[in-house]
């Protein structure tokens, strides 16, 4: 009996991973879109929900970080103008979205100081999640370089 249980090829490994990719990706959609019905449409509470959110959010925050630290993103290649870039990414969608929320989903009067503060937590969140991915792929490349060098 061999030790796989399964023999597979490169070719078989590429077909599974593409598929796996594709389903995951439209899991990921079709969640958000639960969330958002559930949401906007049939005015649940948080509480109904929250569970799907907090998986998703949990989900997402530990695939990105698990790409960088196995490499999906290599360190010299990144500069800090890119991150910087990338977190003034992060900001703008999140801002938006914050915003589209609070004022066209929800109805809520826009007001500077809604604005101030918004901008505020989103920036921060951004911020935080930047420099611990950014940390994860500095760790991830230095693993990588030790295994190459030894």
């Amino acid at each position: 009996m061999s030790k796989a249980p399964l023999n597979l090829d490169e070719r078989n490994m590429t077909v599974i991973l593409r598929v796996s990719g594709v389903m995951y990706y439209l899991t990921l959609v079709a969640l958000i879109a639960i969330l958002m019905y559930r949401q906007f449409v049939l005015d649940q509470p948080l509480e109904a929900y929250q569970d799907i959110a907090n998986i998703l959010t949990v989900n997402v925050l530990v695939f990105i970080g698990l790409i960088l630290y196995l490499g999906g993103i290599t360190v010299p290649r990144m500069t800090f103008r890119s991150v910087i870039v990338l977190y003034l990414g992060f900001v703008a969608l999140g801002f938006a979205f914050t915003m589209f929320k609070y004022t066209i989903l929800l109805g809520e009067p826009f007001s500077p100081n809604m604005f101030l503060e918004n901008l505020k937590i989103v920036s921060g969140i951004c911020g935080i999640l930047v420099l611990i991915w950014a940390f994860i792929a500095y760790i991830g490349n230095w693993r990588i370089e030790k295994k190459i060098s030894s």
